[in-house]
């Protein structure tokens, strides 16, 4: 493809380029060395004629395999996106957050208040026992591997769970951790603020 217009952009990007010396972008934009010396020494009225009595001397092709290459990160980036979401609107902790997403304490702040999810404040409680002996029996038909340590990083499985027996998604990953890993869940420690999950009635 080549119009007066894409040509335009080509030479004003590569005079930018040779302005502040930055030889190495001005190549990549597809001129030699001699090119760019040349161009450089143009009047700005030549290269206007340059460009549009010449419309053909410079031509834009796509690059497909980067251009697939760059949809499919954009799509994985949205996917990731909607999970986030999908995981503030059920009660994530901002100690999932960071386990899954990687995201600190003021990311899940900002994504919370963009969501118009409120802060939670104290300890979530466990459900009583009825309704975890539910979630335990549903979760074997939901997880591919119910009682192995994957268990605890299927979060689109916990996900279903928790939407099913509507228990906030921090919870139901408390009580996978502690049916899958009882020694792990046991010695490790719930911040007071925004992660613990307690049994109910338990301060």
């Amino acid at each position: 493809m080549a119009t007066p217009q894409l040509n335009h952009a080509l030479f004003n990007q590569a005079l930018v380029l040779i302005r502040e010396g930055d030889m190495r972008r001005a190549r990549a934009l597809g001129f030699r060395d001699d090119e760019l010396q040349s161009l450089s020494r143009l009047r700005a009225s030549e290269i206007e004629s340059l460009i549009n009595e010449f419309p053909g001397v410079a031509r834009f092709e796509l690059d497909h395999d980067t251009f697939k290459a760059a949809l499919r990160r954009v799509d994985r980036d949205q996917d990731r996106d909607g999970l986030v979401d999908h995981c503030i609107r059920h009660g994530a902790s901002v100690q999932m957050l960071a386990t899954f997403f990687g995201l600190t304490p003021n990311d899940c702040s900002a994504r919370r208040t963009l969501l118009g999810v409120p802060s939670r404040q104290g300890r979530l409680p466990m459900p009583e026992e009825k309704i975890e002996h539910e979630a335990y029996h549903r979760w074997q038909t939901i997880s591919d591997d119910p009682a192995g340590p994957s268990a605890v990083e299927d979060i689109r499985g916990m996900l279903v769970l928790a939407e099913e027996v509507e228990l906030p998604l921090a919870v139901i990953w408390t009580l996978i951790k502690q049916w899958t890993l009882p020694e792990q869940a046991r010695q490790q420690s719930l911040p007071a603020e925004d992660e613990g999950v307690v049994r109910e009635g338990v301060a």
